[in-house]
């Protein structure tokens, strides 16, 4: 019993190592894999997906109060019914494809875009950003502070 037992534990670490090898190998060997040191934080990960593109709270509020910038709401739409910056616009990742031409439309403004969500942890914002660039649209810029950002500082909403 003891012995079959040991027999199954060794399968069961095998098979861990054998995953985890496999794995690590095919992370590697993708053009697109993930490093496996680096920094994760919400803010990194912003600014990994959108590059020179991620504009600041602080800067972000002053091209809005200089009448310089159109923000791109990223959450769900009962989030934006809830609360938005003013004059923001609705657009979610996955909405993209169908408001190409009202993106586009926002960009022949001269006005910087400015993408946001939630607050740091959210990623759509950065999603967004990255369909519409790999779509050919930009620049739009990513505020990775986000709405509760926004609220903190205790700027202006709708």
């Amino acid at each position: 019993m003891l012995l079959r037992l040991r027999k199954g534990l060794l399968s069961a670490c095998m098979m861990v190592v054998l995953a985890s090898v496999s794995g690590a190998a095919f992370n590697l060997l993708r053009p697109s894999g993930i490093p496996f040191v680096g920094d994760w934080s919400p803010k990194a990960v912003s600014e990994l997906h959108a590059g020179d593109l991620v504009i600041h709270l602080d800067e972000a509020f002053e091209d809005f109060s200089q009448g310089r910038a159109m923000f791109i709401d990223a959450r769900d739409p009962g989030s934006y019914a809830s609360g938005h910056i003013p004059d923001s616009v609705n657009i979610t990742p996955e909405q993209v494809s169908d408001r190409l031409e009202e993106v586009r439309a926002m960009l022949k403004t001269g006005k910087t875009l400015i993408a946001y969500c939630h607050d740091i942890d959210c990623p759509l914002s950065a999603e967004l950003v990255k369909k519409l660039r790999d779509l050919g649209i930009g620049p739009i810029k990513v505020m990775p502070e986000g709405w509760v950002g926004w609220m903190d500082r205790g700027y202006p909403y709708e």
